[in-house]
């Protein structure tokens, strides 16, 4: 059994239910114990789901912020692509707990981890 999972998530935070599925996947895995390591690489679209201002009931959507910040309740790690937030959002301010890396970084956290998966 591998002891380290990285989720990469690809998908913007409403209208699709990918982010929502894999952070949910990634806490459950680390609550349940079935791993020790946990992590968010959000890229490309995927990196919308970092932004504070979110407003999930104007869509009448679970909440992302929520999910990130059970994660990190639960001591998963949420690393946000910087330059890809940059060009989709511009300067936002980002969840609490959320890392803003480089790509250089996300190799390095692909490296580091057993398996990884996208969403």
């Amino acid at each position: 059994m591998a002891d380290s999972i990285l989720f990469i998530m690809t998908k913007p935070p409403y209208g699709f239910e990918e982010f929502f599925a894999g952070a949910r996947a990634s806490l459950a895995m680390l609550a349940s114990g079935i791993i020790g390591r946990s992590t968010l690489l959000l890229v490309g679209d995927g990196t919308l789901n970092a932004v504070a201002t979110q407003d999930p009931g104007a869509v009448r959507m679970p909440s992302n912020i929520e999910a990130i910040n059970d994660l990190a309740d639960f001591e998963g790690e949420v690393y946000c692509i910087a330059v890809d937030l940059i060009s989709r959002a511009g300067d936002v301010p980002v969840i609490e707990g959320v890392k803003l890396v480089d790509w250089d970084k996300a190799r390095e956290l692909v490296r580091e981890h057993q398996m990884v998966t996208t969403f």
